[in-house]
Order: structure tokens, then C-alpha cells, then sequence
């Protein structure tokens, strides 16, 4: 089977140690010693421009041929996030009230997304999952272990045939003999010194604690050196495909595709991952995308001056960020897929809470939560840039900010960064004109605030402030408009938009950012993207074929 990098083989005594909420062989285990830089924030690459000159140099001053075979970055290895674990055990055990959401640590940013692939796992953090575990195991043993078994749990031959089906799924693999005895022992022990019931209620309990569950595994051949790039192993594909299109585990026609070897071939990749965005399921992906990608994280947290805006609450701040996954989801799973349609349309997706911020009539034919197509004025709405959602959470307590809107236009569709204020700089939260005339201020606002001045059109939530002086965007590339509007008009045309795109996704789906190692790979994604019209569906298909997805390094 060759090895897995991060962990030994699991062992009966392993399991015992794992059942009393301690990973003694995990408790030291660091991610980020299998590569990457733990100083790369959420950020992203430092410089201008980041990941736009694909092909150029391999990191080590020596071109890239693109033309030599499969070239690939690092690819830590990760821990499941706290939306793929809640994902993956709806979709395992049938439990939709998400533990990991509701209890665990924070996840790790990597790239700009959540990977979990920098710090060694904390003692907190396995207490979470063994806590998640005991819960998880005993629910589903008491509502009756789901489809899987339709046998007398004293039966070994049914504990053992439990062991084969469940652990193919929760480990998206076939287990290994070994395996398969190990759990079955854990089992028979645990039914003499108990009942059948607990048995399975252990093995359970075990199989969710287990590496091989928490973790995206990389399994490294036999005999592999250090340098070697190697494909990523048919069942390891499936789960990256998986986790990519669906935030969860594979379902049982990719593991099987996998088995019969039929994602070996770009046909039979492309069509599984096809049918998987066809499936309701792809919408977890847009959804943890687009979440991440516009910083609507703690949108509830945000803090609104109660005089000024007393309509501001929890639930206001929940149907903002509805809207804006809603809208995310219209175009690209049931619309046109198009970029252009996400930065320029002059609709969106939302309730009567969000039509009363946009002073328009609320949705016709609502759908579930009163949620449905709001038509906005074409004068004052253009896409996600403009929808309250992202306005309220790039604003202060009592006005907008400068800063954080023209900041995210720089750094989430230009994919430049920016680099931190001076140390000693005095930073603070209100619009100041005088950054500009600050030298050590100056070369960074320069860029940021004649974008973020067009934004005081509209106030800390987002609603539409009629001045008579409408902002005017004037910024080195970016160009000289009249209005948001108009600036979101150019920059869905814009290829550095395009390729900023394809970049996040890429960033999105390997959780880490691009190195120039990727630049083939990247180079190929940005093409197809671009050949497709901006077709989103296409690109999520484009990243998932790519050399970067099918290919792993055997040491990081």
C-alpha cells in the first residue's frame, strides 16, 4: 500500500490509545514540517500581482518547462475543516446539528482558506474531536446504525461486515485486512466486557478518531524518492475531487468510479466531477467558497452604531449573508455560471429584511426562509461589490471604510498584496484623507482609498446614500469611473480579474497559495477559465483536472 506521510500504521494499540481521547502518536505530529510556510497568512503571496507570472522560475531561480512533465507545489498535509467535518458526518452518520461548527477551535487560514495544515494538533483540539466522537457514536448507534446493518449486533460476521462497508466510507477507502481485523477484535472485546451494542458504538467511535478520517491522506509508494512527483493514488483523488466539489466525502459511485479505475482517465474524471456539479451537494462548495472569499465570516459579530443604524441585529446580519451565498449559488450552480453575472447584475437573492436595505419591493414567490429574486436599481447595484452583505462587512460601527473596501477590490479580484503598515504607524478605524500625505502611508493608499472613496455611496450597511456626488474610482490599472457601478463593469472585463479568479479557486481547492512550482498547472487553469467565457462551473472543472490535483510530491 506504500506509507502515508504524517503517521505509522495503525495499530490495535493505537486505537486503545485513541478511544481514551489521546493521540500519542499524533500529540508531536506537525503539518507543517511536510512543507510550506507557516508564516503565509491568510493573505496570500507576498508581492504585486501574486501567482499572475505562472511559468516563470521554479523558486530556486531556474525555469519552469512546462514541457518536462507534471510540476507541483507543496501540499501539506491537512486536516478536514470544520464545514467538511460537519459535511462529511451529515453524509456518513445522517447528523446535521454540525459539532464542528458549534464546538471546535477555529480552523487555520492557509492562502486565504481555512486548511488546517500549518500547526501541530493541539490538545484542545483532540478533545474536541474525541468529545465529537463519544457523541457522534452513541447517537448513531441508538437511532439504529442508518442503512448500515440488517443483522443481530452479538453477530461477529455482522460487526465484520459493518467494519467493511462503514470504514470504506468514513476512511474513503477500502480498509486493509489488517484493518478490518483490528476493528473486529476492538469489537468482540468490547461486546465480552459489554453487549454488541457497544462494540459497534466503539468501532464507531474509533473510525472517527483515527487519522485516516481526520485527515486528507497522501500516500506515498514503496520505493519513492524524495523528489519523485507522483499521481495521487485513485481513492486519495476521489477525496480530493470530493472535498473540492462537495465540502464532504466521496459517495459511493465516486468510490467506486475510483476501484474500476475509471478516474485514471481525463473522460472518467471529468464526467464524475460533472455529475458531482450537478448535484445539490455543490452548493457546500459555493457556499464555504464564497464565505471565505468575501469575508463574510462574524458578519453577526460586527458591531453597528445602535444610534445611527438601530435596525441592525444578529438576524439582519443573517439575511445579508444569505443573500450574498444565495446569489453566489443562482448564478453559478442554476444560472450562467458567468463572472460577469456575479460582479455586474442588478438583482439578487434575498428576503424583505434585505429588500427594505435596498428601498425596493421585497421577493416574489419566496422560497424557503422568504428568500427569493429581488430586482435592484441598475443605477446603484452591480453585483457582489455593491450587495449589503459585503458592504456592512467592509464598514465600520458608524461609517464605511475606506480601507477594507478598496483593500479587498486590491487583494481578492487583483490578487496584489499589500504590505502592512510601517511599524510605529499609529492605525485607526476612521477614513483619514491625510494616509496621503503621510509618506510612510502614502505608496499603500495610494492604490487602496481612491477605490474605497467610490464606496461612500453607501453607508455601514450597505444602504444607498444619494449625496449628489457620486465617488469617483481613479486608481493607477484599475482605471478612472464615475461610480462603483462603472468600476464593477471594467473589472468583470478586466483579465487580470479573470486571472485573479482562477487563482483563488486554485487557492481554494489546494488550501494553500500558488508557488511557482504551480505555474504550469495555473497557466492551464487561467487558459481554460478564459476559453469558457468565465464560465465558474468550468473553472472548478479546470482545477480539479489540472496536473496540481492529480499530482503530489513524495516528500514535502
Amino acid at each position: 500500500m506504500g506509507r502515508v506521510r504524517g503517521w505509522p500504521a495503525l495499530t490495535a494499540a493505537t486505537l486503545g490509545t485513541l478511544l481514551s481521547g489521546c493521540y500519542s502518536g499524533m500529540g508531536d505530529f506537525d503539518p507543517s514540517a511536510q512543507g510550506g510556510d507557516p508564516a503565509q497568512d491568510s493573505q496570500g503571496p507576498e508581492g504585486d500581482d501574486a501567482g499572475d507570472d505562472a511559468g516563470d522560475d521554479s523558486g530556486d531561480g531556474e525555469t519552469v518547462d512546462c514541457s518536462a512533465g507534471p510540476s507541483v507545489g507543496v501540499a501539506p498535509l491537512r486536516r478536514l475543516t470544520r464545514s467538511e467535518y460537519d459535511n462529511t458526518v451529515r453524509d456518513l452518520l445522517g447528523d446535521t446539528t454540525q459539532p464542528a461548527h458549534n464546538n471546535f477551535s477555529p480552523d487555520e487560514a492557509y492562502g486565504g482558506f481555512a486548511a488546517n495544515a500549518i500547526a501541530p494538533i493541539s490538545q484542545t483540539q483532540l478533545d474536541e474531536y474525541a468529545a465529537a466522537a463519544d457523541s457522534l457514536s452513541t447517537t448513531f448507534v441508538e437511532t439504529g446504525l442508518g442503512d448500515y446493518v440488517d443483522c443481530p449486533l452479538s453477530d461477529t460476521a455482522c460487526a465484520t461486515q459493518f467494519v467493511t462497508e462503514f470504514g470504506r466510507r468514513a476512511f474513503r477507502r477500502p480498509l486493509e485486512p489488517v484493518e478490518v481485523d483490528e476493528y473486529v477484535a476492538l469489537y468482540e472485546d468490547t461486546r465480552g466486557a459489554w453487549d454488541g451494542a457497544t462494540g459497534f458504538r466503539l468501532v464507531v467511535e474509533a473510525m472517527l478518531m483515527s487519522p485516516n478520517f481526520l485527515y486528507q491522506v497522501q500516500t506515498v509508494p514503496d520505493g519513492a524518492s524524495e523528489s519523485d512527483i507522483i499521481p495521487v493514488l485513485p481513492y486519495e483523488l476521489a477525496s480530493r475531487v470530493s472535498y473540492f466539489v462537495w465540502s464532504s466525502m466521496p459517495d459511493d459511485a465516486l468510490l467506486t468510479a475510483a476501484g474500476a479505475g475509471e478516474l485514471d482517465t481525463p473522460e472518467g474524471l471529468e464526467a464524475q466531477i460533472r455529475r458531482m456539479l450537478d448535484d445539490d451537494r455543490a452548493a457546500d462548495t459555493i457556499a464555504s467558497f464564497t464565505e471565505q472569499w468575501m469575508h463574510l465570516e462574524g458578519l453577526g459579530d460586527k458591531v453597528k452604531d445602535a444610534e445611527l443604524f438601530p435596525q441592525w441585529s444578529p438576524a439582519l446580519a443573517e439575511s445579508m449573508e444569505h443573500e450574498v451565498l444565495g446569489f453566489a449559488d443562482e448564478v453559478i450552480r442554476k444560472g450562467d455560471g458567468s463572472l460577469e453575472t456575479l460582479l455586474t447584475a442588478s438583482w439578487t437573492m434575498g428576503d424583505e429584511a434585505v429588500a427594505e436595505l435596498y428601498g425596493v419591493a421585497g421577493p416574489e414567490g419566496q422560497g424557503e426562509g422568504g428568500f427569493g429574486r429581488i430586482e435592484l436599481p441598475a443605477d446603484e447595484r452591480a453585483g457582489l461589490l455593491t450587495q449589503v452583505g459585503f458592504l456592512a462587512t467592509n464598514a465600520h460601527a458608524a461609517e464605511n471604510s475606506w480601507v477594507h473596501r478598496g483593500l479587498f477590490v486590491r487583494e481578492n479580484l487583483l490578487c496584489q498584496t499589500l504590505a502592512a503598515p510601517p511599524i510605529g504607524v499609529e492605525v485607526n478605524d476612521a477614513n483619514d484623507a491625510g494616509r496621503l500625505e503621510n509618506e510612510e502611508c502614502r505608496g499603500c493608499h495610494q492604490m487602496i482609498d481612491p477605490i474605497g472613496w467610490a464606496f461612500d455611496d453607501y453607508d455601514p450597511l450597505g444602504m444607498f446614500v444619494d449625496e449628489g456626488e457620486p465617488g469617483e474610482v481613479s486608481a493607477s490599472e484599475v482605471g478612472a469611473f464615475d461610480d462603483v457601478v462603472a468600476l464593477a463593469g471594467a473589472l468583470a472585463t478586466d483579465p487580470m480579474v479573470h486571472d485573479c479568479m482562477a487563482t483563488q479557486w486554485f487557492r481554494y481547492a489546494a488550501r494553500r497559495a500558488e508557488t511557482p512550482a504551480d505555474s504550469c498547472a495555473l497557466d492551464q487553469i487561467k487558459a481554460n477559465f478564459g476559453a469558457s467565457g468565465q464560465d465558474i462551473r468550468e473553472l472548478i472543472v479546470a482545477v480539479a483536472m489540472s496536473e496540481a490535483f492529480l499530482y503530489h510530491k513524495a516528500s514535502e
